[in-house]
């Protein structure tokens, strides 16, 4: 026994355990004596999970899921939530699969079902069928394709050989329609460049969307060979998505620089849209210059008054240059703006004017002339010129092509706006195109319109215009809202004709902000998608070897993470998922992902949530950014996890707050803001109760302590921010900022994590005293096996880590890249040493470690004492796991 250990089993006069046994509640973590305060030398073991582990030992929960799946399960939407045919609520506890994973030797298939089925897994999202880079994918077997006119024979008998194992074992399918997909002249397309992954086309594009429908009919319609019916009517299809991570309301920008000929349906839409609406130009013209005249100048005029900003080995040269002589050119001082050298992340390269005051609330146009060397995408956004740098209300991306023309934007700046730190930017790393910019602007008010010399309704020859808050951009995202709805009501359509029972959602509820979130109203359910410090690239796009992660844990976030991003994207009455979800390795941090964020998902009685992303190698070490099937640190909570978001454990937060949002003002309100903002220019009202903690307005932390949701209502009014307070706050979730941890406490399922080193932290009936470490990080969990209350159950799992990672990194000063990352295996666990007190009615208990399959290795000391189970835990047992047994 070491040191730490004997000094941390002294038992603290504060632990008061005979209360402990009892239940009581704990309002915050204690620090250790003095003496425990040096950090022992951090050992580090091999752990590798094996691939192909389905045994029925003491991780395994999969009797939490009914299998093989029947007509008895097939799903339903209603209510708000997922229904199957006897009534029964179904959760989702749901893993991404895609590209060549989804389509698995007929070998091992079932070995990978029965793997997913042990660790709770219900729901495989079957994900980048379509990628182009894949081998195999959905259209050809042996690499990219020319034509996507029909699926590929031999692919489509590994995917649905594939489907018919899930079933076996008790697990749905969501099946992404359009993720990847190319727009190729094989399939009818003009020759020329389009958005990659066929995004904004895949929503307008008569010859896209007919290739949808097509490929919608013959995925669903095909009879399986191997469960003897077609998907469209096998329960095991739970969800349909239509077109992932895609908006057209959200990317108009790109619109802009397609090819003539692609664009041309969105432009006659546009015309007739306008035409109808207004039957003459100056009808037109009266509608959009309505609009208060506009206040002062906040912009310089001066070239210097501009800073760039290139980082990593991009370049970007800003030279002053003559636009004398070209048609419309802008007056004035012209800046050229060449980014000569660019790598994958379009933020890398910038221009700004720094050190604005833009007042919260308050109406803001930004207009400027521009064009381009050759077409491409622009992305203009306004923000602070400081920490957190956080979007203060425009945040848009606009096509240039060579012709010049003139761009207005009409914001409200919110509230997070700082005096003299605001910023307009124009990030340029997406092309090495030159971008030519005059007559640069940003005024108080909304302004109006001046058409064109020569332009006229009746013409027919008006172009596509922006999304804005400005009456010409309202109209403009109205247009493109109604583009989007007549693409969900066509493929949807096309799925109903299948005889599909599926769940059918477009695309994610952020994309389009809250145009985006209204669309997926209309729509049987929401989903959503975040990634906690998701890798940034200097170079190639996601080169395993040249990468940044920030590498902090987000229990150490300020605020709420990513955690409030995704819950005010919930809508009130539809099922929520969120279909993609990680913390990309080689975080140090990422052993409180899964237990975080299935707990939150509890705590706002969510539908779902699906990890991103399962592979199907075989090895022994962590092979990537996104490995969930070897990554302990990941995958070994899942049986806590699935069990606490399963079985309920983890009671909703007790209040809730409602947006309500009138459906005649979302395209306004989408050209206000950025899509995050809102939430925040709602005004406060009581529904029901009043609790003094109540706020009068949203911020990140009202997502921790409500439940949320936005609903869209057909009677005008203001936005209206609703507040259900009716029970005092509830510890089931706690977030403490101060302490850097969340506490999470049900009957059957509790959590610690965060900064836990050094610290005594408690829920009802657990403490855990951790030794202080290099880091002071640590994730605890504690289950209820049999789903009793643990101090009545007779059955506990005990899981605890510090990180997973494989051997050998050689991590940067900064801790931001680690050289080496995949390289060498097998992944190796850096588990806390710390002191345990669980509270137990059992008169005896043993503690087992168990290896890497969940089967016992060998038994733990442990102390019985007024209800109370002492035991000592550290890298010594090799394992992150334990089980806690009756004799």
């Amino acid at each position: 026994m070491n040191l730490t250990l004997a000094l941390s089993r002294r038992t603290l006069p504060w632990l008061a355990l005979p209360a402990l046994a009892a239940g009581v509640a704990f309002l915050g973590p204690r620090l250790l004596p003095a003496a425990q305060a040096q950090p022992p030398a951090e050992a580090a073991f091999p752990f590798a999970l094996p691939w192909d582990d389905s045994s029925a030992s003491v991780t395994s929960v999969a009797a939490l899921n009914p299998a093989p799946l029947t007509a008895a399960h097939q799903l339903t939407a209603k209510n708000g939530h997922f229904y199957d045919s006897t009534g029964r609520r179904v959760r989702f506890v749901g893993m991404s699969i895609g590209a060549a994973a989804a389509f698995p030797s007929k070998a091992d298939a079932p070995k990978i079902a029965a793997r997913l089925h042990k660790f709770g897994v219900n729901l495989v999202r079957l994900h980048h069928l379509d990628a182009q880079w894949s081998t195999p994918n959905i259209f050809n077997h042996k690499g990219p394709y020319t034509t996507s006119a029909a699926p590929d024979p031999q692919s489509l008998d590994l995917l649905e050989f594939f489907i018919a194992e899930l079933k076996k074992n008790g697990i749905y399918v969501d099946l992404n329609l359009h993720v990847s997909r190319e727009w190729l002249p094989g399939d009818g397309f003009p020759p020329g460049k389009l958005p990659e992954l066929g995004k904004v086309v895949a929503y307008f594009h008569p010859r896209a969307i007919a290739l949808q429908k097509q490929f919608a009919t013959q995925m669903l319609s095909h009879k399986s060979p191997y469960t003897g019916q077609p998907l469209a009517t096998d329960p095991v299809l739970a969800l349909v998505e239509l077109n992932n991570e895609d908006s057209l309301v959200g990317s108009s920008g790109q619109a802009e620089a397609l090819p003539p000929a692609v664009r041309k349906p969105l432009e006659d839409g546009w015309r007739a849209y306008l035409l109808q609406k207004y039957g003459t130009t100056e009808a037109l013209k009266k509608a959009w210059n309505r609009s208060a005249a506009l206040g002062p100048e906040q912009l310089k005029r001066e070239p210097s008054a501009w800073t760039s900003e290139a980082q990593g080995q991009t370049k970007l040269t800003v030279t002053p240059v003559s636009a004398a002589g070209q048609t419309n050119a802008p007056s004035g001082t012209v800046l050229q703006l060449a980014p000569e050298k660019i790598d994958s992340t379009n933020w890398h390269v910038q221009l700004h004017q720094t050190g604005l005051t833009l007042d919260t609330g308050k109406t803001y146009t930004v207009s400027f002339t521009a064009r381009a060397s050759a077409p491409r995408t622009v992305f203009v956004n306004a923000r602070l010129d400081q920490a957190p740098w956080s979007m203060v209300g425009l945040d848009t991306s606009i096509g240039l092509d060579t012709q010049w023309k003139r761009y207005s934007f009409t914001f409200v700046a919110n509230g997070s706006v700082v005096p003299g730190h605001c910023r307009l930017s124009l990030m340029l790393g997406d092309s090495t195109a030159s971008v030519f910019l005059g007559e640069w602007s940003l005024r108080p008010g909304s302004g109006g319109v001046s058409l064109a010399p020569g332009q006229r309704l009746e013409a027919g020859n008006l172009g596509l215009g922006q999304v804005s808050g400005s009456p010409a951009g309202v109209d403009y995202t109205h247009y493109l809202m109604t583009v989007e709805d007549r693409y969900c009501t066509a493929l949807k359509a096309a799925i109903s004709a299948t005889g599909c029972r599926a769940a059918v959602a477009c695309s994610q509820a952020s994309y389009g902000g809250i145009a985006g979130a209204y669309r997926e109203s209309k729509l049987d359910w929401v989903d959503m998608h975040a990634y906690w410090q998701h890798p940034s690239f200097p170079g190639t796009a996601f080169d395993p070897n040249n990468y940044r992660i920030e590498n902090t844990p987000m229990t150490a976030s300020s605020a709420a993470g990513v955690l409030d991003g995704l819950a005010m994207h919930r809508v009130a009455g539809k099922p929520f998922t969120v279909s993609e979800y990680d913390h990309p390795a080689p975080s140090e941090y990422s052993a409180e992902m899964v237990p975080l964020i299935f707990a939150y998902a509890a705590w706002q009685d969510w539908d779902g949530v699906f990890l991103f992303a399962y592979e199907t190698a075989r090895s022994e070490k962590i092979t990537g950014f996104f490995d969930q099937q070897l990554h302990p640190g990941k995958l070994g909570f899942l049986p806590a996890a699935a069990s606490l978001f399963l079985r309920g454990d983890l009671a909703p937060a007790p209040n809730a707050i409602q947006l309500t949002v009138p459906k005649n003002r979302v395209a306004g309100l989408k050209g206000l803001g950025s899509d995050y903002a809102f939430w925040g220019l709602a005004q406060t009202r009581y529904l029901q109760g009043s609790l003094k903690n109540a706020p009068e307005r949203v911020d990140a932390k009202s997502f921790l302590t409500f439940r949320a949701a936005v609903r869209f209502e057909s009677d005008p009014g203001p936005l209206a921010l609703g507040i259900q307070n009716l029970k005092p706050e509830s510890e089931g979730f706690v977030w403490d900022h101060s302490a850097q941890q969340v506490r999470v406490s049900s009957p059957a399922s509790k959590a610690l994590m965060g900064k836990l080193g050094g610290h005594a932290s408690r829920v009802a009936g657990f403490v855990a005293e951790v030794a202080p470490s290099a880091r002071n990080f640590a994730v605890l969990t504690l289950t209820s096996r049999d789903g009793k209350p643990t101090q009545e159950s007779s059955s506990l799992l005990l899981t605890a880590l510090d990180k997973a990672e494989n051997p050998g990194l050689q991590w940067n000063k900064e801790r931001t890249f680690a050289a080496e990352a995949w390289k060498s295996g097998p992944t190796q666990l850096s588990v806390p040493t710390a002191t345990l007190h669980i509270a137990t009615l059992a008169q005896n208990l043993t503690v087992w470690a168990l290896d890497n399959t969940g089967r016992r290795v060998k038994e733990i000391p442990a102390t019985l004492e007024n209800g109370t189970l002492t035991l000592a835990i550290g890298p010594e047992h090799k394992t992150l796991w334990y089980e806690l047994v009756k004799n």
